[in-house]
């Protein structure tokens, strides 16, 4: 629970929760008692449901083995002929060996080929940055990661497209 409830709801909850009890074993009417339960019971439920959604919310935790792999466009952020056209001619692929080949091509036929090197931070694995030895307008800048409950995508940013949503191919 939060701030505020430790400081004005917690004191309340024990204030009533003892104001009940004088009442119920001075009157000895057992509503005083059902009462208590259904506030001692809607607090459990709120308590089991907050830590239930926030299991839901968590982000995953991601590892190097998941990092590694094949990334495509993802049309779903947006759809038309320009994210198709994004998705046939940008690709990339990050290997074992701590290498990134981020490929231009024209559908199936690649038409360049950037090799680069990643440099992971000190910290998790998710965050990395390129070191390329020539320049791009999509590799310019470092990708940024967004990660939810089950799935992540990077997102770079090119100077000429704008963002870039790149989501990792099932093998």
């Amino acid at each position: 629970m939060g701030f505020g409830f430790n400081l004005i709801g917690f004191p309340i909850l024990i204030l009533t929760t003892i104001g009940l009890l004088i009442y119920f074993f001075a009157s000895k009417k057992k509503i005083a008692l059902k009462i208590l339960g259904a506030i001692w019971g809607l607090i459990i439920l709120v308590f089991i449901s907050v830590v239930i959604s926030d299991y839901y919310r968590a982000p995953i935790k991601l590892t190097k083995s998941e990092i590694i792999g094949d990334y495509h466009i993802d049309t779903n952020f947006f759809t038309g002929t320009n994210a198709k056209w994004q998705y046939e001619h940008y690709k990339f692929t990050i290997t074992p060996t701590d290498s990134i080949y981020f490929f231009v091509t024209n559908k199936d036929t690649i038409k360049k080929i950037f090799k680069g090197k990643l440099k992971y931070s000190s910290g998790s694995p998710d965050l990395w940055s390129i070191q390329f030895d020539t320049t791009y307008h999509v590799i310019k800048y470092p990708p940024t990661l967004y990660r939810g409950h089950n799935k992540f995508y990077y997102v770079f940013k090119s100077d000429i497209y704008g963002n870039m949503f790149f989501r990792k191919v099932k093998n």
